[in-house]
């Protein structure tokens, strides 16, 4: 009772006004998570990687930094699937990308790329640092055990670096290039690190 009826009257419109925006700014958000995040994985999905990396790229080709693409897939994955069933796949997939998304900083670019392929875009990073990462993240994947009801099972992952400006300047021929370097892992044993100026 200590307001007026009119006052009342103005404080219940504008809190009203308040939660329908509050509302709307919650459902845009969740609209955007939607729009640009991989539904099993919570990495980044294709396109919204796209935009990133075109963004980084043109900042970089301004700015003269450097930094590193990793392109990784699962080795032998289809197996997994046909011996353990896709949920168990989908469960390694899920393993697989939040310990990319653990490892990686803040400015780290980390996105799934398509099927059991990943791909981490590293500012203000070398190929040969990019490597040192990668191979940790291997290293530290490969020393864990996944579970199903048909048994324990290893994974491993293979993965192609390549460094701008030095592997080259234009952003898809970079990402070519690491598919490269990874494609030489996958022909020389898997469960590797590979530069592509070292294939």
């Amino acid at each position: 009772g200590q307001y007026p009826p009119a006052t009342r009257e103005m404080i219940r419109v504008i809190s009203h006004q308040v939660s329908v925006s509050l509302q709307n700014a919650r459902m845009y958000q969740q609209m955007e998570e939607k729009a640009t995040t991989d539904g099993l994985t919570g990495l980044l999905n294709h396109r919204a990687f796209q935009e990133r990396y075109e963004q980084l790229h043109d900042l970089c080709e301004r700015t003269g930094q450097r930094f590193s693409v990793i392109l990784t897939d699962i080795d032998h994955f289809k197996s997994v699937n046909d011996t353990y069933g896709h949920r168990v796949g989908d469960a390694v997939l899920k393993r697989v990308s939040a310990l990319f998304a653990s490892r990686a900083r803040k400015v780290d670019i980390v996105a799934r790329y398509g099927g059991e392929e990943f791909v981490l875009v590293l500012p203000d990073t070398d190929a040969t640092g990019a490597a040192k990462f990668a191979n940790r993240i291997r290293e530290e994947l490969e020393a864990q055990t996944m579970t199903s009801d048909n048994g324990s099972f290893k994974v491993t992952i293979s993965m192609g670096v390549a460094e701008f400006p030095v592997d080259s300047r234009d952003r898809k021929d970079l990402v070519e290039k690491s598919d490269q370097a990874l494609y030489y892992c996958k022909e020389h044993g898997r469960n590797c690190v590979t530069r592509w100026r070292d294939c």
